[in-house]
């Protein structure tokens, strides 16, 4: 038996003859929160053949062995019949609780990740069936898909819209490839581009599917992508014309972006024999191909970041952001403290009767995961434009605000927030 085989299978025997006290399921977790993915798949496996009716068993392994796949270090023999065994299990978990909110949302997870097997090897049809078949299973359920239009009805023509992961690139996605939605807009998973197959794949573009993203990079320099040697640079880059004039800038102008390195290692270097030698610093392929797009394309198509990205992969582009409510636009000068902060008519846009009529949905349709942070977009973006009215004392845009936050926002799903948003409008 090979050692590491052993290893696992000692650890397994250990953990189940652990006290009576501690379940199977938890044992699983508890493993999982250690990395020892092996072994809660294991447990869950023996959870599954003792406890057959429990939903949330097969959801575990359906998860677990997703994150194996795609979140932990290459799988060895990873293949389609794995992802087809994870689909397995997930379906046990659908058909045991129908309602089973994660459950499908990791269902249009394993969908993403095939799909995007699927870029790599240019299969058009093979990604819209994946996306097709997440939607079947309920992965973007009617305020998911409300949702996904009005973030991407956000953005201007021709965008490029940087998106934080599954819970706003997949559904937007699916609409684009399914139902012709804002199909202009090139959607990039910010977390995605520090691959050189993905940044090949914008660069080349699929046809009759995703448009093309201008990158200025040969083949061989996009499949030599790898942490650069870097210092705090500021890096210049040309505005266009239509900027110019919005926001007041000389013919002259140029949009300053300090680029801070990301990354850091032990190791002392100085360029030269008088320079004090100091710890080495690196740009790492994320944000080297984040500066790349950006450079390459700003000064021809409008940038926005989803509201959703986490702030330390933007690069400190934020202080530039204009927030448009669930998205927010790249502009050429720092927005902080200014009239170019806010995008309220953006906001006023999606923030419309017609356009949240599906949001209550969410109560009997609930995904967990996710539904808590796409909540807060819409409240978030609410408490800003209600705050707004009240300095421009617009007293109509107040109160049809405020019906219909009552008709259609106010749910119980996030009561805390629900309270905050009531005593706002009780000032």
């Amino acid at each position: 038996m090979k050692p590491t085989v052993f290893l696992s299978f000692f650890m397994l025997s250990t953990l189940i003859g652990v006290g009576q006290t501690t379940s199977l399921k938890e044992q699983a977790l508890e493993e999982f929160k250690k990395e020892h993915y092996g072994v809660a798949i294991a447990l869950l496996e023996k959870a599954s053949r003792q406890t057959p009716d429990d939903a949330e068993v097969f959801y575990y392994l359906g998860w677990f062995n997703h994150y194996r796949a795609y979140d932990s270090r290459p799988l060895s023999g990873y293949d389609y019949s794995y992802s087809e065994q994870i689909f397995k299990y997930l379906d046990k978990a659908l058909e045991l609780k129908n309602d089973y909110g994660d459950a499908r949302y990791f269902y249009g997870a394993e969908c993403s990740g095939n799909a995007f097997l699927a870029m790599q090897n240019y299969n058009a049809e093979r990604l819209r069936y994946f996306y097709k078949l997440a939607d079947e299973k309920g992965a973007y359920p009617a305020w998911l898909k409300e949702f996904g239009r009005n973030f991407l009805n956000s953005c201007d023509a021709d965008a490029i819209l940087f998106t934080g992961g599954n819970a706003d690139f997949d559904v937007c996605l699916h609409l684009q490839l399914h139902e012709g939605v804002r199909t202009d807009i090139n959607l990039i998973p910010i977390g995605n581009i520090d691959r050189p197959w993905y940044v090949q794949f914008l660069k080349n573009g699929l046809k009759d599917a995703i448009r093309k993203v201008d990158l200025p990079l040969t083949d061989q320099q996009i499949m030599d992508i790898h942490p650069f040697k870097w210092d705090t640079t500021t890096v210049s880059i040309k505005v266009s014309p239509d900027d110019r004039k919005q926001f007041g800038l000389s013919s002259d102008y140029v949009f300053q972006w300090q680029v801070l390195p990301d990354l850091f290692s032990e190791r002392m270097h100085s360029k030269t024999v008088s320079e004090k030698a100091k710890k080495r610093a690196y740009l790492s392929p994320q944000r080297a191909i984040l500066l790349q797009i950006v450079e390459s394309n700003f000064s021809h198509r409008p940038v926005y970041f989803s509201n959703f990205c986490s702030p330390t992969l933007v690069g400190g582009l934020n202080a530039y952001f204009q927030n448009c409510g669930l998205v927010s636009r790249l502009t050429p000068v720092p927005t902080k403290d200014t009239d170019f902060s806010f995008n309220f008519g953006k906001m006023a846009e999606f923030l419309r009767e017609q356009q949240v009529i599906n949001f209550k949905t969410l109560i009997n349709n609930d995904m967990p995961r996710i539904s808590g942070v796409i909540v807060s977009g819409y409240y978030n973006a609410l408490l800003s434009l209600y705050d707004q009215y009240g300095k421009t004392s617009d007293q109509v845009g107040k109160i049809q605000l405020k019906k219909l936050y009552e008709r259609h926002l106010k749910i119980g799903y996030d009561t805390a927030f629900e309270k905050e948003i009531q005593s706002e409008f009780e000032k």
